[in-house]
């Protein structure tokens, strides 16, 4: 009976030992519980690109961008054979101006009337920008004629009683600032305000201009041979670069 038990037992153990080395129990094939990664937020010293702008300059005039620059020349005299070329156009209206029509009396003056060498075009736009920029409530400033397209004559047959100079791009008929505000012509010398033409005058003057007409009612006063005082100038100054 001794014997019976041992040999049960033994194979009770042989079992148990094969059961175990079974080759189609595998646990590398259990498949794996799915795991998660947690969103782990960056160190709190990792840089955060932001966008950048690029820089104005604050001493550009803003109506400069509405300029189609070219290099301009001007040939022959203001007032004697004179012609334009590669002008450049003052565009109708800007952050700081206005154009006027001389003949209409009307905004803006047509485009054929509004042509100049590009270094008029930038030196009107700097002075009247300066201007409005220290004197921030003030009205825009008119601007009349220029020069045609080409340059040459622009007389009576244009209109008006026409120009006896403007034929090469370097000359700009610029309206009086008007004592009540209103962006439009001067059309007498009590409608005009002295103080700001005259500031508009010596501005002119200390950005370069050759001459400066004035109206010979306005007493305005400047270097002499440079500001002039000159019958049909009431409603405006003539500025001449060279």
């Amino acid at each position: 009976m001794r014997s019976v038990v041992v040999a049960l037992a033994a194979l009770l153990v042989v079992v148990a030992v094969a059961v175990a080395q079974d080759p189609g129990s595998d646990p590398s094939s259990t498949t794996p519980e799915p795991t998660t990664t947690a969103n782990i937020p960056p160190p709190a010293d990792t840089p955060v690109p932001t966008p950048t702008e690029t820089p104005v300059d604050p001493g550009v005039p803003p109506d400069f961008a509405e300029v189609q620059w070219r290099d301009s020349k001007a040939l022959g005299l203001p007032a004697r054979q004179g012609r334009l070329r590669n002008g450049t156009l003052l565009p109708e209206l800007g952050e700081d101006f206005f154009t006027w029509d001389p003949i209409y009396n009307r905004i803006p003056n047509r485009e054929w009337r509004r042509w100049g060498t590009d270094r008029l075009i930038r030196t009107i736009i700097t002075v009247i920008h300066a201007y409005r920029t220290e004197r921030d409530s003030v009205q825009r400033v008119g601007i009349m004629d220029l020069s045609r397209p080409h340059g040459g004559r622009f007389g009576r047959n244009f209109g008006g009683l026409g120009h006896a100079s403007h034929q090469n791009g370097l000359d700009a008929d610029i309206l009086y600032p008007r004592k009540d505000g209103t962006e439009a012509r001067a059309m007498k010398p009590k409608d005009v305000d002295r103080k700001l033409a005259q500031d508009l005058v010596d501005r002119f003057v200390a950005a370069g201009a050759v001459k400066v007409f004035v109206g010979p009612h306005l007493n305005l006063k400047g270097p002499k041979n440079v500001v002039v005082p000159l019958i049909y100038h009431d409603d405006h100054l003539h500025v001449r670069i060279k």
